[in-house]
């Protein structure tokens, strides 16, 4: 087993805080989804949830990607 290098290290880090905004979008979207208020706001920042977070993924696989050169 190979000791990991400075770069793997701060890739993991990145691609970890990655993974946080990635939860709280998910969360954030939930929320809003299930909200049972009236407001179209709610429906407006729910919708593209989906969407943000596939962008969101697709940026940590090429962070983690780039991180095995």
């Amino acid at each position: 087993m190979q000791a990991k290098t400075q770069k793997e290290s701060k890739m993991e880090l990145i691609v970890v805080g990655i993974a946080l905004l990635a939860f709280v979008v998910g969360v954030v979207g939930h929320l809003a989804g299930a909200s049972f208020a009236n407001f179209d706001t709610f429906g407006y920042i729910a919708a593209p949830t989906p969407l943000i977070l596939g962008i969101i993924a697709f940026v940590a696989y090429k962070v983690a990607a780039s991180a095995e050169d």
